[in-house]
């Protein structure tokens, strides 16, 4: 009869999981997740925007398969950020709850903390991969390194790292609370 109990067991701690996942969901303003998904890739295409325009005249005018890639990277980098964001803010700090809309801890505490948890880690995904505009970055700053493994860096690799997570938080912290301010007169 042992291994019947454990079975049992199991299936009451998978329901219980279920339900608290269920309880959550069942909390949660789809329509504040797509404004923020919205907002984020935004965000992230005017960056890469920004980027583009700063690196300088192309020799060859026009559309080339390089410039088609690092777009493609770029809305891959869009929708991470966004799938991070709507993780943290439905598990994390409870952002996206129906009853918490109107709170001013919606318009300046969530949204620095969902960035200070998910933006650094969008960043590192950046860097790993290197899409633009951190890893791009990071591969023009290392030459090529893609080695994120800490024996491996010095200290201006880390120093750099740092200071591209840091430059991620501000930028999506700072256009997430302006975003939701905005969005209360609107």
């Amino acid at each position: 009869h042992y291994p019947q109990l454990k079975i049992q067991m199991d299936d009451e701690n998978d329901n219980s999981t279920k339900h608290k996942i269920d309880s959550i969901l069942e909390q949660v303003d789809p329509l504040e997740i797509r404004l923020d998904a919205t907002l984020l890739a935004i965000y992230v295409l005017c960056r890469f925007l920004f980027y583009d325009v700063t690196t300088g005249v192309k020799q060859t005018p026009g559309w080339e398969l390089h410039d088609a890639i690092m777009l493609l990277q770029t809305l891959s980098s869009a929708i991470v950020l966004s799938a991070l964001w709507t993780l943290v803010g439905v598990f994390g700090t409870g952002l996206f709850q129906y009853d918490a809309t109107n709170d001013d801890n919606n318009v300046w505490n969530k949204p620095l903390i969902n960035a200070i948890i998910s933006a650094p880690l969008w960043v590192l995904i950046e860097v790993a991969f290197g899409w633009p505009t951190a890893g791009v970055f990071w591969l023009e700053s290392t030459g090529g390194n893609r080695d994120l493994g800490g024996s491996f860096l010095g200290d201006q690799e880390w120093s750099l790292l740092f200071t591209l997570m840091g430059a991620g938080f501000l930028g999506v912290g700072f256009m997430m609370v302006l975003g939701r301010y905005l969005r209360q007169y609107i």
